[in-house]
């Protein structure tokens, strides 16, 4: 199963991040060939276009520990299941992931107001 993973830094070693869309990395790790690939959120990465790219080419759980209204509209659109947990190892993340022992969310977990002009987020 292919896993993404909004992560703190590039390795397995690195923890689970606590906003998906804010995520300094996203990491997609595949279980079947054990093979890991970090990519950098420095800010020219869309969050909704790498769950609909990632969910497309295989990811069926993703990772994190909140998610937004939108983010989560497209995991749902794509039957990506969305598993909550942060502060903790992602290669733990997924173990527990692999065997069902994350919470998953049945809706957002944030909530974002945007204000005209800039590009301020709320969290409430």
């Amino acid at each position: 199963m292919k896993y993404l993973v909004a992560s703190e830094g590039s390795s397995l070693e690195s923890d689970v991040s606590g906003h998906f869309g804010r995520a300094p990395f996203f990491l997609v790790y595949d279980d079947e060939t054990k093979t890991l690939q970090a990519n950098a959120n420095d800010g020219s990465l869309d969050p909704h276009l790498v769950i609909r790219d990632n969910a497309k080419s295989g990811v069926k759980k993703m990772i994190c520990g909140g998610i937004g209204p939108h983010a989560y509209q497209i995991a749902e659109r794509f039957k990506v299941e969305i598993c909550i947990t942060q502060g903790i190892p992602v290669k733990e993340a997924i173990r527990l992931a692999s065997e069902n022992k994350l919470p998953v969310t049945t809706g957002p977990t944030m909530h974002h107001h945007h204000e005209h002009g800039g590009h301020m987020h709320h969290e409430s």
